[in-house]
């Protein structure tokens, strides 16, 4: 049965130190983003662990960062992982990532686990 879509997410972060070449895409979300804390990760670098994530602002303010189902081009539901208009920021320890966005797994969002 396919389900209605929500509606849909615009992702746009300004280019910057950390993500030079910004973001802007849109997404069909498949339900109404929700605040997420942790997500289990792995970066280019191989570090892999449940990971804190915020969604700094322009001025450096974190603020929560959002997640919502999406359908990601034919690989099957996903999640949207996405913040304001400065991108994501991962951190494990003393290890700190920038994202303009992520597209994981479903189980990947760790708030439970921790």
């Amino acid at each position: 049965m396919d389900r209605p879509a929500w509606g849909w997410v615009e992702v746009y972060v300004e280019p910057h130190d950390e993500i030079p070449d910004g973001a802007s895409m849109r997404f069909k979300a498949n339900a109404a983003p929700r605040p997420i804390t942790f997500i289990h990760y792995e970066s280019d670098d191989g570090d892999e662990g449940v990971w804190k994530i915020v969604a700094p602002t322009a001025e450096g303010i974190p603020k929560a960062a959002m997640a919502c189902p999406t359908d990601d081009s034919g690989a099957g539901e996903s999640t949207l992982i996405y913040g304001g208009d400065m991108g994501l920021r991962l951190t494990m320890g003393d290890l700190e990532v920038a994202e303009p966005y992520l597209i994981v797994a479903p189980g990947a969002i760790a708030d439970a686990d921790v």
